[in-house]
């Protein structure tokens, strides 16, 4: 990662967790930037929560106009909530389904229940718009706030009911390597050697190229497409063929109700 991004996780574990971080020096511009990406995942209230943690380091000086920005940015909400990132209905009827029914019982307790809304959020979110900064984080502060009252027998048979393992897993070690979580706090997830967690990290940050403008924290298009934009369906093709190996049995179904959902808005 460079400086920014390193910045950016740094504030965002501050700001949700209440974590000690050390803040590296930026210029106006990367601070500008910095709060671009914070825009862009929808995190400004959070990372503004940790610059102001860490306000009294001598490498936070943010400019007084962006900083008047970022607290205006911090209340609003720029989630759009389109219903294909909904997390509680998947695209395969089967396994849809069998969530419906999970949520229906009333055999658990709500914080389970929310943990696994918080997974299949994650995922939808995973294949529909790209890196899940804010989804993975909301879910550690969860995890932080309720992982006494959630019971994590019952989220693993969920999980396993939904062959929800390798997003599981991803999300596990999202949580880990960018959240500073140990393992111990995940009872969901399954033993991995820190060169396996390194991989898929970079697999799933992965750039496009290595130009100034193509940041690869860049999110996909939640209706992908346009008469004027055919890129976006490109985007959508390699994002399941990437995801294909972690959820084969949602991928499939998802691309095409994306599709499906994409035709309705194409403008005549």
């Amino acid at each position: 990662m460079n400086i920014i991004e390193r910045n950016f996780f740094r504030l965002l574990r501050s700001g949700a967790f209440g974590s000690e971080e050390q803040i590296e020096a930026l210029s106006a511009w990367k601070w500008n930037r910095l709060f671009q990406l914070s825009e862009m995942h929808d995190v400004s209230p959070i990372i503004y929560k940790g610059i102001e943690r860490c306000s009294d380091q001598f490498f936070v000086q943010v400019p007084e106009a962006l900083k008047q920005q970022w607290s205006e940015a911090t209340s609003h909400d720029t989630d759009e909530g389109n219903e294909l990132l909904m997390a509680n209905h998947l695209t395969n009827p089967v396994l849809n389904h069998k969530l419906q029914d999970i949520l229906d019982s009333e055999d658990s307790n709500t914080e389970t229940r929310t943990a696994l809304l918080h997974l299949s959020g994650i995922v939808r979110f995973i294949m529909n718009a790209g890196i899940p900064v804010k989804r993975v984080t909301e879910f550690g502060m969860f995890l932080r706030e309720s992982s006494d009252r959630i019971d994590f027998i019952t989220l693993g048979e969920w999980i396993s009911k939904l062959k929800l393992e390798p997003m599981t897993q991803l999300t596990a070690v999202m949580l880990v390597k960018l959240m500073h979580f140990v393992p111990e706090e995940l009872p969901f997830m399954k033993p991995i050697t820190e060169e396996q967690m390194e991989q898929q990290l970079r697999e799933m940050f992965q750039q496009k190229n290595s130009h100034a403008e193509e940041w690869y924290f860049s999110q996909g298009k939640n209706i992908f497409i346009h008469t004027s934009n055919s890129s976006a369906m490109l985007w959508h093709v390699r994002r399941s063929a990437k995801y294909f190996r972690y959820y084969p049995s949602e991928t499939m179904t998802n691309f095409f109700t994306s599709f499906a959902h994409s035709l309705s808005h194409i403008e005549e």
